[in-house]
C-alpha cells in the first residue's frame, strides 16, 4: 500500500467521549489582613458602588447565595459584590454560592475556591478542571444538578469589618472588597501548581492542571506546564514557582499589552502564592489591586479591574458590562496542534516527535500499524500555548514496516508516518 493511500484510508476513530469528572479544589485561596495602611485612594475607583446596571437573567449572570451565619449588614454588602459580579460575566446558568460567616485562621479576611469539572460537553480543551460556575456556562447546563459552584468563607473573628456600601474607613477592612476578591477565585482565578516538601507538582487531589495553569509562564515565556522544561514533581518546577511567574494569554496581551506578574514570593505560601497578582506591582491605590493577596484597612476596590477581566477572559468566562468593554472582542483562534518530527526516518532503535499548538489543548498520541490496528497508546497530556511535547517511539518490539502516529486533540488528528527497519 503507497503511503498516501496509508495516510488517506486510515480510520481513526475519536476517543469515546469521557465521562465527566467533577472535584472540590484542593485548598482555598486565602486572603490576608495587612497591617499596613491603605495608599492614597484612585478618584474613581473607590467610590460608593454603583447598582448592577444590567440585567443579569439577559446580559450578565444569575447568581444564588445560600447564607451561613452572616451579622446584620454583612449580607447588604455580599449582595452588592455579588451584584458587581453578576454584570461582568455572562452565563445563563445559575451560579451558586455557599457563603459561611466563621471563625478563620488569624490574620485571614477570607477564603474561597470553585468546585471543579472536566471532560464535560464543550470543554475548550479536555483533561483541565474548570470551575463550576465556567463548566456550567461553557456546556449550557447545570454540571452539579444544583450544588454549589463556589464555596467561601468569612472570618467572624474580625470585629473591625466594614460592611457599608462607601469606602471604607482607615481603620475597617472592607467585607465588599473582600468578598469581591474571594468570588474572582470561585470563578476561576485559582491554580493548582504548588511546592510541596520541595518538590513542584501540578495539581494533586485533583491530577492534573486547571485551566488557570495553561496561562502561567517563566519570564522567558516557557509555559510552567511545558514538561520538557519543568517535569511535573521536581526541584525545576519548584524553583519556577519561587520565582518571577507571569499570567499570559491573548486577553491580557490585548487588555493591557504584556503579560502580568503573579505573586511568587521566594518561599511557598500556601493559599497566597502563585493565585495572586504581584502586590508590589498591583497593590493598594493601583486600579488592579483586587486580587492580590493583601487587604489594607481603609482598602476599597469597587471594580474588578482591566487585568483581572482579561485574565478571566483567558480563563475562558465570556465578559459582561464593564469587564467586556475594557477587553474588547477577542479573534477566534483554532487550537491547531503541528506535529514535528525530530528524530531519524526510518528507524531501527527510536524516534521522537515534538507537538506543540498555538492554543492549549489536550492531546493524545497513538501509534497505528499499517492496517489500522491499535500498536501503542501514550498518555494524555495538556500542552500550553506556546508550550510542547516530545513524544518518543522506542522501535524495539515493532516488526518492519510503515506506522503511522497520531496526535488527536485538535480539530483534526494530526498523523505523520514512520519507518521501522530491521
Amino acid at each position: 500500500m503507497r503511503l498516501a493511500a496509508l495516510l488517506g484510508a486510515l480510520v481513526l476513530a475519536a476517543p469515546a467521549g469521557a465521562q465527566v469528572e467533577a472535584r472540590r479544589a484542593p485548598g482555598w485561596c486565602v486572603l490576608e489582613a495587612s497591617t499596613r495602611a491603605a495608599e492614597p485612594r484612585v478618584p474613581g475607583r473607590l467610590e460608593a458602588v454603583a447598582p448592577p446596571g444590567c440585567d443579569p437573567a439577559t446580559e450578565g449572570a444569575v447568581f444564588e447565595v445560600t447564607y451561613s451565619g452572616f451579622p446584620p449588614g454583612a449580607e447588604a454588602a455580599f449582595q452588592a459584590a455579588v451584584d458587581t459580579w453578576a454584570c461582568r460575566v455572562r452565563s445563563d446558568q445559575v451560579i451558586r454560592v455557599d457563603a459561611s460567616w466563621e471563625a478563620l485562621a488569624p490574620g485571614t479576611l477570607g477564603s474561597a475556591g470553585p468546585f471543579l469539572f472536566r471532560s464535560f460537553d464543550a470543554a475548550p480543551t479536555r483533561d483541565v478542571w474548570f470551575p463550576a460556575a465556567l463548566a456550567d456556562a461553557l456546556s449550557g447546563r447545570d454540571l452539579g444538578g444544583g450544588d454549589a459552584d463556589v464555596e467561601a468563607f468569612f472570618n467572624s473573628e474580625f470585629s473591625d469589618w466594614h460592611v457599608g456600601l462607601g469606602p471604607a474607613p482607615e481603620d475597617r477592612y472592607d467585607l465588599y472588597t473582600v468578598v469581591l476578591h474571594e468570588l474572582g477565585h470561585g470563578l476561576g482565578l485559582i491554580g493548582s501548581l504548588r511546592v510541596e516538601d520541595g518538590l513542584g507538582e501540578v495539581g494533586v487531589e485533583p491530577e492534573g492542571p486547571f485551566a488557570y495553569d495553561l496561562h502561567a509562564t517563566d519570564p522567558r515565556g516557557v509555559p510552567l506546564l511545558d514538561a520538557a522544561t519543568y517535569p511535573d514533581g521536581t526541584l525545576a518546577l519548584a524553583a519556577a514557582l519561587q520565582d518571577e511567574v507571569r499570567f499570559d494569554g491573548r486577553a491580557v496581551g490585548q487588555a493591557v499589552g504584556r503579560s502580568v506578574p503573579l505573586y511568587t514570593p521566594p518561599r511557598w505560601v500556601q493559599g497566597g502564592s502563585y493565585s495572586h497578582l504581584d502586590e508590589e506591582v498591583f497593590g493598594a491605590g493601583t486600579p488592579d489591586g483586587l486580587m492580590t493577596p493583601f487587604i489594607a484597612r481603609g482598602e476599597t476596590v469597587a471594580e474588578p479591574g482591566p487585568v483581572v477581566c482579561a485574565m478571566l477572559a483567558d480563563v475562558g468566562w465570556a465578559l459582561a458590562g464593564p469587564c467586556a468593554d475594557a477587553v474588547g472582542a477577542l479573534p477566534p483562534v483554532s487550537p491547531e496542534v503541528v506535529v514535528e518530527r525530530r528524530g531519524p526516518n526510518p528507524t531501527a532503535s527510536r524516534t521522537a516527535f515534538r507537538v506543540t499548538s498555538a492554543e492549549p489543548v489536550s492531546v493524545r498520541p497513538v501509534l497505528y500499524d499499517a492496517l489500522g490496528r491499535r500498536v501503542r497508546a501514550y498518555p494524555s497530556s495538556v500542552v500550553a500555548g506556546g508550550g510542547a511535547l516530545e513524544v518518543v517511539v522506542e522501535a524495539a518490539g515493532l516488526a518492519a514496516g510503515v506506522y503511522v502516529l497520531s496526535v488527536e486533540g485538535g480539530p483534526e488528528p494530526v498523523r505523520v508516518a514512520l519507518t521501522v527497519v530491521r
